[in-house]
């Protein structure tokens, strides 16, 4: 009987002293995260002929259907026309790729008066990136 008891005792002092273990070390504070806040379409200017004073002649979503074709354009190597829907229209008439750039050329009509601009776009990682 006595070795069951100090057998007993054991395994108590045992499991007591791993639990003292566990109470010694504590995790350190949960860290939370802080949000990176997400900037807006407006509040980037968009490179290339239409972050120009032609461009800014633009409303949003006269941009943005400019800014898609733009990027059609020198990534195809087409021609891309396109059509706002407060009016404006126009056409971007991409140049030969040379050593990954290409330029082009961005005509716009505002009121029914046409608006020309040249810029230029590269490819970067494996993207078409307007750089002018």
């Amino acid at each position: 009987m006595r070795a069951r008891h100090i057998a007993i005792s054991g395994l108590v002092l045992s499991a007591a002293a791993l639990l003292a273990g566990c109470n010694s070390v504590s995790a350190p504070p949960p860290v939370e995260a802080t949000p990176t806040p997400t900037p807006t379409v407006a509040a980037l200017p968009a490179p290339g002929v239409i972050g120009s004073s032609i461009g800014q002649s633009l409303d949003e979503t006269d941009r943005a259907a400019a800014i898609a074709a733009q990027q059609d354009a020198v990534a195809s190597g087409s021609r891309k026309s396109w059509r706002g829907a407060r009016g404006a229209y126009g056409f971007i008439t991409p140049g030969t790729e040379t050593g990954g750039c290409r330029d082009y050329t961005h005509r716009i009509f505002i009121n029914g008066r046409p608006q020309e601009a040249k810029g230029r776009a590269c490819q970067e990682n494996g993207a078409w990136r307007v750089t002018s």
